[in-house]
């Protein structure tokens, strides 16, 4: 059974979703194995990223053995969460901070400039021409743009909207290094871009981004949570400890305080002593005989 046309608002919908669903892994790929050769291709004991399951590995070895992305799997099945988790949040690519400690992307570069919720970063190009931050920004801004589609309540959008993601999308592409005549071409995909069998698989597609997303978040908030109890038995073990030491620290001062109140009381008690024996001699001495 034929489709019913689509409205400007639905086509627009559909335009977006294909970009999402096909070209931000895509992007996000070349951008994984750019980031990896120029960080560890040089160096011994590793190799240029080819998806082998050597140099799988080793990405997980440099994510300190654990990590959220599928490793055990070749990288064009990783998802867009995976890619994410792979750049911006990885391990591997932390850089050090003014103090010298290590820090992921994430931390270092977008922590501190989080645009308001539901809006996007206003530039992607580092101020201070930071190729790394640049980087960073331009990926996060491909996820602000996937979360902007995977939250939406509508299947519907309209044209300030959607040219507005569009040229998000290829401002985000272009820091990254990359072509962005595929975003280009959608522009002109049409109602007839969309037959009843590609626009049903595509729905199918949408939908298993959405629980991949939904599933991804479940994953985080149990993540948090363990991180969140990890931090407060931590706390309550240094608590612990600390009240520990206080009640050493207490103790030992008493018996210090103690030592030196009985010091001071034998050598009061001395020199009350030795008054005592000059008083006596002096008397002695005055009063011969007596």
């Amino acid at each position: 059974m034929a489709l019913q046309p689509f409205t400007n608002e639905q086509l627009n919908y559909f335009k977006f979703s294909f970009v999402v669903l096909n070209e931000f892994p895509k992007v996000l790929r070349q951008t994984f194995k750019h980031m990896w050769d120029n960080t560890f291709a040089h160096l011994p004991g590793y190799q240029p990223w080819d998806n082998s399951n050597a140099v799988r590995n080793m990405f997980l070895a440099t994510e300190g053995s654990k990590t959220k992305v599928p490793t055990h799997l070749p990288y064009e099945e990783w998802d867009c969460s995976a890619l994410f988790q792979a750049t911006i949040y990885a391990k591997s690519f932390a850089l050090p901070d003014t103090t010298g400690h290590h820090r992921t992307r994430s931390d270092l570069y977008l922590k501190h400039r989080k645009p308001p919720h539901g809006t996007f970063h206003s530039s992607v190009v580092s101020p201070g021409g930071n190729d790394a931050e640049t980087f960073a920004v331009a990926i996060d801004q491909l996820r602000l743009l996937r979360n902007a589609f995977c939250h939406s309540s509508s299947s519907e959008i309209d044209k300030k909207t959607f040219d507005q993601y569009i040229q998000h999308t290829k401002d985000a592409i272009t820091a990254l290094g990359i072509t962005t005549d595929p975003i280009d071409a959608v522009g002109s995909l049409t109602e007839s871009d969309f037959p009843t069998e590609k626009a049903c698989k595509l729905k199918d597609d949408i939908k298993k981004e959405l629980q991949t997303e939904n599933t991804f978040l479940q994953t985080e908030n149990i993540f948090l949570k363990e991180n969140v109890e990890n931090e407060l038995m931590s706390m309550r073990s240094d608590f612990a400890k600390s009240r520990q030491e206080r009640q050493e620290d207490s103790i030992e001062l008493r018996k210090t305080i103690e030592k030196a109140a009985t010091a001071n009381q034998e050598m009061t008690n001395k020199k009350i002593a030795e008054m005592n024996q000059k008083f006596e001699d002096i008397l002695k001495t005055e009063r011969p005989g007596k």
